[in-house]
């Protein structure tokens, strides 16, 4: 059964936001799910993947935000 990537996001958002990146990166793979890492300035693809969740981080690495796809 497929994981919907968006309400996963939603619903542990609260607990990724803060953590270095490896951690979060780390939770979200426990969960099945791909992980991408986004650096400030870092530019991404518009592809919408259904199995990915990526972590928007500060300079520091730390998550600011949790975002499905």
């Amino acid at each position: 059964m497929a994981i919907d990537t968006a309400a996963w996001a939603a619903e542990h958002s609260a607990a990724l936001v803060g953590l270095p990146a490896a951690a979060a990166e780390q939770e979200v793979e426990e969960a099945g799910l791909r992980a991408r890492v986004a650096e400030p300035g870092v530019m991404l693809t518009l592809e919408f993947r259904t199995d990915r969740v990526t972590l928007l981080t500060d300079d520091d690495g730390i998550v600011v935000e949790v975002r499905a796809g």
